[in-house]
């Protein structure tokens, strides 16, 4: 039996999420917003002051893709054993200002096993490598219109697993024992393709092993051909509308589109059991490749509104976190669909949410009963 059954990997912020009007909406030609995963410090603590300033309503959380997913996960199953792999910084005065999520120990309560879980605490000289990463997220009608982080304590991750297996520790050995990863786009993409190697070669020692990656826009826009090597050795590809055209090459009609991404994903390391799983509102399209043929499975589920929608911040890492969670929970019997529908209620239970409420209590209310339920009908 693995000693840990999940273990994320990624990168680890302090979001402010502001709540704007149009005049503080950020144009951009993408489709589901601005993201840009590498800024000063400087430009991001700016445009907190200033909405700040403006007396913008607003709210903090310790977030980050794959932490959102692991905190998920571990509401929803906590029986299971899980450990996160991440840089998690100090919170400098900035932060201690205007932040109001400022409890790290109560934020990291939920890990079973750190490890490779890294702070910087009296470590760096530098104050930019030791503060913590921000992200600053404006929310228009409900939903994201752009994302800026500055990365700091983030960067250093690949370095402090170096310093670790110059003591004699094997991070691949340690992901090897895993039943599942995860893993969510960093800025600087050399550490994600130098991290993602070891990935590989744990997954090479325990093939039972199970990785699912979550690219994001950057990586599927910008960083399209260095992604494929190590997304084809991904079993699970979430992904949105607007990433799943990227990967496409943004064909405008069906037929190309899928033909690109059936190439993409059959040149490397082909697998016919390999899933994209697409979002939409109101459905997830499955996409899997085999003898140039792409196979596509539509699972469909009742939509949100938007008056019922308050925040759809991490929704999509959320949605992870369900999914995931169906996956692996025995009382589902590994059946895809189920694990989307779980999946689903997560990202809802996230959407749902006011500020002043917890979103993962909230994913909690409306998972449990769905898995006692499906659970009997599996039995």
């Amino acid at each position: 039996m693995a000693a840990i059954d999940v273990i994320c990997i990624g990168a680890i912020n302090y979001d402010y999420m502001f709540h704007c009007t149009g005049e503080d909406l950020i144009t951009t030609r993408k489709e589901d917003g601005s993201e840009k995963l590498s800024n000063p410090i400087s430009d991001v603590e700016d445009d907190i002051l200033e909405l700040v300033m403006k007396n913008k309503k607003y709210t903090t959380q310790i977030g980050g893709s794959a932490f959102i997913t692991l905190k998920v996960i571990k509401h929803i199953l906590p029986q299971l054993r899980v450990a996160y792999t991440g840089v998690c910084g100090t919170p400098n005065n900035f932060d201690l200002r205007y932040g109001k999520t400022n409890n790290l120990d109560e934020e990291l309560a939920h890990l079973d096993d750190r490890q490779w879980l890294f702070t910087t605490k009296d470590r760096f000289e530098d104050p930019y490598s030791r503060a913590i990463a921000k992200s600053i997220v404006r929310l228009y009608n409900h939903t994201r219109n752009c994302i800026k982080i500055a990365p700091c304590a983030n960067n250093t991750l690949l370095d402090r697993i170096h310093e670790q297996e110059a003591h004699g520790l094997s991070f691949s050995d340690y992901l090897s024992q895993a039943r599942w990863i995860h893993l969510s786009s960093l800025s600087d993409f050399r550490q994600f393709e130098a991290i993602m190697q070891y990935v590989i070669q744990a997954k090479a020692v325990n093939p039972s092993l199970k990785v699912s990656i979550d690219p994001g826009f950057e990586y599927t826009s910008l960083r399209r051909e260095e992604l494929q090597p190590l997304v084809c050795h991904a079993d699970y590809i979430f992904l949105n509308k607007s990433e799943k055209k990227n990967l496409g090459l943004n064909e405008k009609t069906a037929r190309p589109l899928y033909a690109n991404l059936c190439r993409y994903f059959s040149e490397i390391n082909p697998s016919p059991e390999r899933t994209l799983i697409v979002k939409h509102d109101d459905r997830h399209e499955l996409l899997r490749f085999e003898n140039g043929h792409c196979r596509i499975r539509t699972v469909r589920h009742k939509k949100l509104y938007q008056y019922q929608l308050n925040n759809d911040t991490g929704a999509g890492d959320s949605f992870a976190g369900g999914f995931i969670s169906g996956m692996l929970d025995e009382r589902l019997g590994s059946d895809i669909a189920e694990a989307i529908q779980l999946g689903v209620l997560a990202a809802k239970g996230r959407m749902i949410s006011f500020d002043y409420e917890n979103p993962y209590l909230n994913i909690q209310k409306l998972t449990a009963p769905f898995l006692e339920i499906s659970g009997k009908n599996f039995c």
